[in-house]
């Protein structure tokens, strides 16, 4: 789970009273109603994908979700006798819809899939713009986003992943082991992701590799790293199809 704090569930009669007084001007006792629906904000915006999104309250989903309901609050009419939490939920995903549709086209020119071996072989695997769901291809929207931004803090690109990518299946095979190894191993993995670098005298107690293969496929073994420290399903499927 994404977050651990219980949602609360108001009784329609109180939140419809809650937000009358709040039309009204009052302005505390929004602040505080919106707080007590952060639990269930984060969970609706988290039912668009399966994978996590780092750092969650500082991400663009996160400012929708929560201008969403404010939306909700401004517009709920309890006499329409829909209950406010379902409302706020239709408003949020509505929002969420809107900001996927807006980023998609964004992300197709600034990620295009060609950066990728080959571009119908990657969409025949993750399938990210074709076939499916509105929420499968918001989900893969994301973790291109996060991935993306996670590469960027250890001066890699994500347009250069061909490149970090070994030619052969055995060497691919092998730093995909090596970066399990990292991803199991909680210490060498956060040195990693907090000073941006693995040690090979550390690494070389849990991997038995010569360390000039490990230099030679760095790139690729951060890369991999990433995708399996944050669980990036997609990115886990393709790489079980090209590996």
């Amino acid at each position: 789970m994404l977050f651990i704090s219980a949602i609360i569930n108001y009784a329609d009669e109180t939140a419809a009273h809650i937000i009358e007084k709040i039309k009204k001007g009052d302005k505390q006792l929004k602040e505080k109603f919106i707080e007590d629906y952060i639990p269930f904000i984060l969970k609706v915006v988290s039912s668009f994908y399966s994978s996590k999104i780092v750092d969650m309250k500082n991400s663009d989903e996160y400012s929708i979700g929560l201008m969403a309901f404010d939306e909700a609050i401004e517009k709920y009419d309890s006499t329409k006798g829909k209950s406010f939490i379902k409302f706020a939920e239709m408003v949020i995903k509505r929002r969420m819809v809107d900001y996927f549709r807006k980023i998609s086209a964004v992300c197709q020119k600034e990620i295009p899939f060609s950066y990728f071996e080959n571009e119908n072989e990657f969409e025949n695997h993750i399938n990210p713009f074709g076939a499916g769901n509105e929420l499968d291809r918001y989900e893969l929207i994301c973790e291109l986003k996060d991935f993306s931004k996670q590469l960027k803090d250890f001066g890699l690109n994500i347009e250069n992943l061909p490149d970090y990518m070994p030619k052969h299946k055995d060497s691919k095979q092998i730093c995909i082991g090596i970066a399990k190894k990292i991803v199991e191993n909680k210490v060498i993995y956060d040195k990693l992701k907090n000073k941006k670098y693995f040690y090979m005298k550390e690494l070389s107690k849990i991997i038995d590799v010569h360390p000039k293969t490990v230099e030679r496929n760095r790139e690729f073994i951060i890369c991999l790293c990433l995708i399996y420290g944050n669980d990036y399903r997609n990115f886990k499927k393709y790489l079980n199809k090209i590996c």
